[in-house]
C-alpha cells in the first residue's frame, strides 16, 4: 500500500507540474538549441603499477609506461522547451585509448560512446525548480561537479568513486529519477536545497541487474548556506570550484541519501559535510562523507572518506595559472566489500586557464597508496602506480 500511494503520488504530480508548464504559450526557436562539446586529452607516465598478469593471484611488476588518452569527452544538445523549461541530453566518449596499467582513476572505454545526462528542469520560482530525468542525486561536491570544473590532476579525485558506488552502484553517479530545488540569495546570504526520489537500477544496490524482488526509492536531500557572494546567482545542478577572483564567499552544505531494503542490503545511508570558500584569488574546497550500510545478514559498517583541496590564481596577462594540492584519504569498515581497505591520493601541479575552463592546460604529479581491498588496489589482481602527466581541455 505504502508504495502504491507513492506512485500515485508522483503521477498526480507530474501531471499538475504538465498542465502547468503546458499553460506557457512561448516556445523558443530551433536556432535557440545549443549544441555543445568537451575533449580533455591527457598524456600521463605510470610508475610502480604491480597486477596479475599470469593468474596465480599475485602482484607482479608491470613496465612503467607512457599513456595518451581521451580522458573525457561530451556532446551535448541543449536549449528551452518553453520559456521556463530547459532540457540537456549529453553524450559521453571517455578513457578512449586508455591503457588498463595507467594510474588514472578511471576503466578504459573500450571505444563506446553512451549516455551521460538526459533531463529536463522546470523553474516555475526561483525557490521552486523540477528536474526530472536521468542525472545526478545531489549529495557530494565532487560528485556533483563536472570533470571539466575540477582543478587537481587529469581527474578528479576518489571521493566521488566512493560515494557514487555506495549511493547508486553506476560509476557515472547517474540515476533516473525527480529533484525538486530552490535558490533563495540576499546581500550578504543565500540559501540553496535539493530533494530527490530515484528508482535503483544498477545491481551493486538492487542485489540483481535491473532491479531485485525488494525494492525501495532512494531519497536524497542537500542543503547549502553562502555567506558573502553567492555560489550560483541561478538555480541549477551544476557547480563550480574557481571563481576566477570574482567571489569573495563560502559555502557550507550537508547532504543526506537513504534506501531501504533491497536485494543487496537492508539499509543504506550516507552523510556528506562540503566546503566551498573562495576570497579573491584563494580557492578551497573539503568534503567528508559517511557511507552506512545494513547488510542482508543483520551486519553493519561505516566507509568514510574526506579531501581536501586548495589553489591560488595568479594572473598572467589575459590567462590565470594556479598552483593547486589536494589530499584525499578513505578507510573501508570491517564488514565492507573494502574490508578495512585504505586508499590515500596526494596531487600537486599547476593549471594554466588560457580561457579559463574553456581552454585549460595542465600538469600534475600524483601519489597513490593504500592497502588491503580499494579504489587503488584489491591485493591480488592490481594496484596503482604514481602519474605524472598533462592535460589539455577544450569546452564548447
Amino acid at each position: 500500500m505504502r508504495m502504491t500511494r507513492t506512485v500515485f503520488r508522483a503521477a498526480g504530480f507530474l501531471l499538475v507540474l504538465g498542465t502547468l508548464a503546458a499553460q506557457t504559450s512561448q516556445v523558443p526557436r530551433i536556432s535557440d538549441l545549443r549544441i555543445g562539446a568537451g575533449v580533455q586529452m591527457t598524456g600521463e607516465v605510470t610508475t610502480g603499477a604491480r597486477a596479475d598478469v599470469n593468474g596465480d593471484n599475485a602482484l607482479d611488476a608491470v613496465s612503467n609506461r607512457m599513456d595518451f588518452a581521451i580522458r573525457r569527452g561530451r556532446v551535448s544538445l541543449s536549449g528551452y522547451l518553453m520559456e521556463s523549461i530547459e532540457f540537456r541530453v549529453i553524450l559521453s566518449f571517455d578513457n578512449f585509448g586508455k591503457d588498463r596499467f595507467s594510474g588514472l582513476r578511471s576503466s578504459p572505454g573500450d571505444e563506446k560512446v553512451g549516455l551521460w545526462d538526459a533531463f529536463w528542469t522546470w523553474h516555475a520560482r526561483p525557490w521552486a525548480n523540477v528536474t526530472a530525468g536521468y542525472f545526478r542525486p545531489q549529495i557530494g561536491r565532487e560528485n556533483i561537479t563536472s570533470g571539466f570544473q575540477t582543478t587537481s590532476s587529469m581527474d578528479k579525485l576518489p571521493t566521488q568513486t566512493y560515494v557514487r558506488t555506495h549511493v547508486v552502484g553506476r560509476s557515472s553517479g547517474r540515476e533516473v529519477g525527480v529533484n525538486i530545488g530552490g535558490l533563495r540569495n540576499r546581500k550578504k546570504w543565500g540559501v540553496n536545497y535539493n530533494l530527490g526520489v530515484f528508482d535503483t537500477s544498477h545491481e551493486k544496490v538492487t542485489g540483481q541487474a535491473n532491479g531485485g524482488g525488494l525494492w525501495a526509492p532512494l531519497v536524497v536531500a542537500r542543503g547549502a548556506l553562502s555567506l558573502g557572494d553567492p555560489e550560483m546567482t541561478s538555480f541549477g545542478i551544476d557547480y563550480l570550484t574557481n571563481y576566477f577572483g570574482r567571489r569573495r564567499g563560502v559555502t557550507g552544505a550537508v547532504s543526506y541519501a537513504r534506501q531501504g531494503a533491497t536485494n543487496a542490503f537492508r539499509r543504506n545511508e550516507t552523510v556528506n559535510f562540503d566546503l566551498l570558500a573562495n576570497y579573491r584569488n584563494w580557492n578551497l574546497d573539503g568534503e567528508l562523507d559517511l557511507m552506512k550500510r545494513r547488510t542482508p545478514a543483520g551486519g553493519a559498517y561505516t566507509d568514510t572518506v574526506w579531501h581536501v583541496r586548495s589553489g591560488y590564481n595568479i594572473r598572467a596577462r589575459a590567462t590565470w595559472v594556479e598552483p593547486v594540492a589536494a589530499y584525499m584519504r578513505f578507510g573501508g569498515g570491517a564488514q565492507s566489500p573494502y574490508r578495512n581497505g585504505r586508499d590515500e591520493l596526494t596531487d600537486v601541479g599547476v593549471n594554466w586557464y588560457i580561457r579559463e575552463t574553456r581552454v585549460k592546460l595542465n600538469l600534475h604529479r600524483t601519489w597513490q597508496k593504500g592497502k588491503g581491498v580499494s579504489a587503488y588496489g584489491d591485493g591480488r589482481t592490481f594496484q596503482r602506480g604514481n602519474v605524472v602527466g598533462i592535460g589539455l581541455q577544450f569546452v564548447y
